[in-house]
């Protein structure tokens, strides 16, 4: 018998033998999962609902061509269905823009089809675990650069209170706002404030900016046995990348 507080995993793709083969890549990783599918964006989010809270999606791996729904439209109304579940998107479509898109609409991981099995492997492997995953061939310093520091600039310091940190993990989700506000039980105000500060503390822009930084530099990370300074290399975004990930 499946146990209920096992990972529930929700795989929408339109091709029976992709789904297949998600399950069995995640089952190998974690073998407690659990699984639902949809082969169309109507089925998935008919999923999302069924599920409710008495056994809750929590994590979507989402084809973005599905036959009722194509591109971002799929990515957003799943989220909009799915406010606080991890989202990772497995695709055809081998394009920074398309990466960048989809960090920008909440996805916490992005998986090309095309990518080698080890590749495939470790990006299911950080979707499992709750970690960030984005190809490091998608997001090449040709198209978001991270300059390096100069090697006697100290690392930046970066000081996030106790709720900012839960405001942060949460933004890595890719959870808006109002999702966040009502997770932590505080106003949707008082969350961008927080935001805003998280945003001045790691010196970045726009949600993409601090998911990419997030997912770059593992160390900017705050865990749950850390004080309130966390330390990370000063980095930013060149201005041709501020204005493709903003």
């Amino acid at each position: 018998m499946d146990d209920p507080r096992a990972p529930h995993y929700l795989l929408v793709d339109d091709h029976s033998l992709i789904r297949e083969g998600m399950m069995q890549a995640i089952r190998s990783l974690d073998p407690s999962a659990r699984f639902s599918h949809a082969n169309t964006l109507q089925g998935a989010l008919s999923k999302l609902v069924d599920a409710g809270i008495d056994d809750p999606i929590d994590v979507v791996l989402l084809d973005l061509g599905l036959p009722d729904s194509r591109g971002m439209a799929t990515l957003q109304a799943v989220r909009a269905a799915a406010p606080t579940q991890r989202i990772g998107i497995i695709t055809g479509q081998s394009d920074v823009q398309i990466a960048l898109e989809c960090i920008h609409h909440g996805a916490s991981c992005f998986i090309p089809k095309l990518a080698e099995i080890d590749g495939f492997m470790s990006a299911l492997r950080a979707l499992v675990e709750g970690r960030l995953h984005f190809p490091s061939e998608l997001l090449s310093p040709s198209d978001v650069e991270w300059p390096a520091p100069a090697d006697d600039t100290p690392p930046r310091v970066i000081r996030l209170t106790p709720r900012q940190k839960d405001v942060l993990q949460w933004i890595l989700k890719g959870c808006t706002n109002h999702a966040i506000a009502s997770a932590l039980g505080i106003s949707a105000e008082t969350v961008k404030l927080h935001v805003s500060a998280i945003f001045r503390a790691y010196g970045v822009h726009s949600r993409t900016q601090l998911v990419l930084l997030c997912s770059r530099s593992p160390s900017a990370l705050p865990s749950s046995d850390d004080d309130d300074a966390l330390h990370t290399q000063p980095q930013g975004l060149n201005e041709t990348a501020r204005e493709t990930a903003a």
